[in-house]
């Protein structure tokens, strides 16, 4: 399963709900002391002709000293006493966008926005040009953009609308946000961000790193971005020059974590020790009294944990463990710390294979702890039960963390409903596991109620489900209706093509896919699946075409390159295979889907084995939880004979992906050679239920048969 990156809320660069202002008093009280010097000059040092005329010099020296008391007047905190001297300054000097700049200023720091943006408005009227009134302006709808928890797009709109008036005059200007200095760019990018319009939020950082080179917030931001589109090593480029500008916790955290994600664990884990400040110590000689005080420093650092992570995802179990220590000694057992470190460490155990144990640590760390304060844990407890084929204590478990979360009617709140989403499908998989298919639907039905009339996810598993069952019929029903319950959800329509392919009918599942075409680049996805579609009714050659075609129209779609490939390796193309993966990985040097396809293939056909071991574990260090990336890893070693550590992936596999035929048809010829016909026979029979490829259910029955 190659997971797609959620987005991500980009991180805020200041407090921008607080009050906000512009550059406090502008350049007017240079200016006007230059005029007020000149209209003061004695006759002896300045000729009449020189004079103002009339009383214009007089009026501005006066709006000077008005200027001069009002700034008096605000630092001593006596708001109406500087309005009124604002305003008398402005009334003898209107022509001043300077005065209504600071006037508008004052508004703003008392969240007066009315006529902080009226200011701002006259300001440009007697000055267009003016940067400090485009300042205020858009500092006005920053800060009405943020009210409590809420986002305001419209304000966001205008404010930066104002901002890129700003930039144009100058691309490296900054703004007051939250009593800081902050670049006119960098708010841009963020309020974009907030939007969830990415792309204009990385092109506003790449301008801003452009225009200033020096700009941590640019490069962080820029990797921010990059990570959270699954862009690794561009995130890592990024946060390196970050990292370079300023050796921020942040900024270490988010460079460690791209390189674990492109295969360079070690650099990783080196950075996060550096970031905590661990030493690596001699421990024949190491000093008690320093260990101690280098744990209190350890504790103390939010870094700590991700250093864990880390540990765990270079498969450094024990490690981790150890590292965790002393926040499970320290903490009170209800923190967040101590919660987080019970996650992480049973996480390592369990990956190491120590269940029995995980269930312990997790039963221990819920005994008297409020359920909705420990909710992660009771979830990895029944996870870990599913892991140990306990499915009706998984069941129970997960029953009880639902009931966390449910309201007396049934129904779940909206914050809790991406929780309770997951946690009922993993209800309802524990329930199929079980051999209780009935169970799994109700579940599905239960969602329902659950997550209400607007969530479209029941009805996807409800015919994901059927078509899995091979109730293809049902499942094309149910897709025609929810098309017409959701009809903007081409989920629904692709699930329908899918199910009229495996009846054979391929000119429904074509034309269903044909009034999804688009005519434009697009079409590039749904050419790719009608090719898979063809794949599974074993007409290749049509496969192939449409596959080609949807890499035509658009050469770099990575899902469309690895549909080819499938096909030309089903068609015993093998040269033409690994061509396609390979131009796929020049595309996308970091995929792990494609590095282990082609690793898997390269095992498959039993060539070049250790280019095979390298490519797969690469993608397991990138995804060390992928259940597709553990089996290639594990039947790599099967294929070799390493039996003890094909064992130790292929179990591994099959806990993460535990409804791949593939996988629980591995796992049944390594019981097999293991002697363990019993095993053997009883995971050949999941796989014969889960799998949908022909070939293998073929191989599968054949190996049943030999069983008996």
């Amino acid at each position: 399963m190659n997971s797609k990156i959620q987005k991500v809320v980009l991180m805020a660069i200041v407090v921008l709900t607080a009050a906000s202002g512009v550059a406090r008093g502008a350049s007017y009280p240079r200016a006007a002391a230059q005029a007020t010097l000149d209209s003061s000059a004695t006759p002896q040092e300045k000729s009449s002709s020189d004079k103002p005329s009339g009383s214009q010099g007089d009026k501005k020296s006066e709006a000077l000293k008005k200027y001069l008391e009002a700034q008096r007047l605000e630092k001593a905190n006596n708001y109406t006493g500087a309005v009124n001297a604002y305003k008398d300054a402005i009334g003898l000097d209107p022509a001043s966008a300077e005065l209504r700049v600071a006037l508008g200023s004052l508004y703003l720091k008392n969240r007066n926005f009315i006529d902080a943006e009226t200011q701002a408005r006259e300001a440009l009227k007697v000055a267009p040009s003016s940067i400090d009134a485009r300042k205020l302006y858009a500092s006005v709808y920053v800060d009405q953009t943020f009210v409590g928890s809420s986002f305001d797009k419209d304000k966001a709109k205008s404010a930066i609308d104002q901002l890129q008036e700003v930039i144009k005059i100058s691309p490296t200007a900054k703004v007051e946000i939250g009593n800081q200095e902050v670049a006119a760019l960098a708010v841009v990018g963020e309020l974009y961000g907030r939007m969830d319009e990415s792309e204009k939020a990385l092109d506003a950082f790449k301008r801003l790193s452009e225009a200033d080179a020096t700009s941590d917030v640019a490069f962080y931001s820029l990797a921010v971005i990059y990570f959270s589109k699954g862009k690794y090593r561009e995130a890592a480029d990024a946060a390196k020059r970050a990292y370079d500008i300023a050796q921020k916790p942040g900024y270490a955290d988010r460079l460690a974590q791209s390189l674990m994600r492109i295969g360079r664990t070690q650099e990783a884990l080196e950075l996060y020790k550096k970031a905590i400040g661990l030493k690596d110590k001699d421990k024949g000689n190491k000093d008690k009294d320093e260990d101690e005080g280098d744990s209190k420093d350890v504790i103390a650092s939010p870094l700590l944990f991700n250093y864990a992570e880390a540990l765990v995802f270079a498969g450094q179990y024990d490690e981790a463990k150890k590292a965790l220590d002393p926040v499970l000694k320290a903490a009170a057992k209800e923190s967040p710390a101590y919660i987080r470190a019970i996650e992480i460490t049973t996480d390592a155990l369990r990956r190491a294979g120590k269940r029995d144990e995980a269930v312990k640590t997790l039963q221990t760390a819920l005994t008297g702890q409020d359920v909705s304060e420990s909710l992660s844990l009771l979830y990895a407890l029944a996870e870990t039960y599913g892991e140990m084929q306990q499915f009706g204590k998984a069941i129970d478990t997960y029953e009880e963390a639902l009931k966390s979360l449910s309201n007396p009617d049934g129904t779940i709140g909206s914050r809790d409903q991406q929780n309770a989403s997951v946690i009922m499908t993993r209800i309802a998989l524990a329930y199929r596991l079980q051999g209780k298919p009935e169970r799994q639907l109700e579940t599905y039905e239960k969602m329902k109620k659950a997550l209400g009339a607007d969530s479209p996810q029941p009805d996807e598993l409800i015919i994901d489900t059927l078509i899995q069952d091979g109730k293809n019929k049902e499942a094309m029903e149910a897709a025609d209706k929810a098309a017409g319950k959701f009809p903007n959800e081409r989920q629904f329509k692709l699930l329908k093509a899918q199910a009229a392919g495996r009846l054979g009918d391929m000119q429904t599942a074509e034309a269903t896919l044909q009034s999804l075409m688009k005519h434009s680049s697009e079409d590039s996805q749904t050419y790719s699946f009608l090719s898979s579609i063809q794949l599974e009714a074993n007409r290749l050659k049509e496969s192939e075409d449409n596959a080609k075609k949807a890499v035509s129209l658009d050469p770099r779609d990575i899902d469309a390159l690895v549909t080819l490939s499938i096909v030309q390796e089903r068609e015993k193309k093998f040269k033409e295979s690994e061509a396609t993966l390979r131009k796929a990985i020049e595309i996308d040097p970091d995929n792990a889907t494609l590095l282990n396809n082609l690793g898997y293939y390269l095992t498959e056909r039993g060539d070049r084995l250790q280019e095979a071991e390298d490519l797969i574990k690469r993608a397991v260090n990138i995804a060390p939880t992928n259940g597709s990336f553990l089996d290639s890893l594990g039947w790599l070693f099967f294929k070799q004979g390493r039996t003890s550590d094909a064992q130790k992936y292929l179990e591994q596999a099959v806990f993460y992906s535990p409804r791949s035929g593939t996988i629980h048809d591995h796992v049944g010829d390594l019981n097999k050679k293991l002697g363990n016909m019993d095993k053997a026979r009883a995971e050949w029979e999941t796989a014969l239920k889960l799998s949908t490829d022909q070939d293998e259910i073929k191989k599968i029955k054949e190996k049943l048969g030999k069983a008996k």
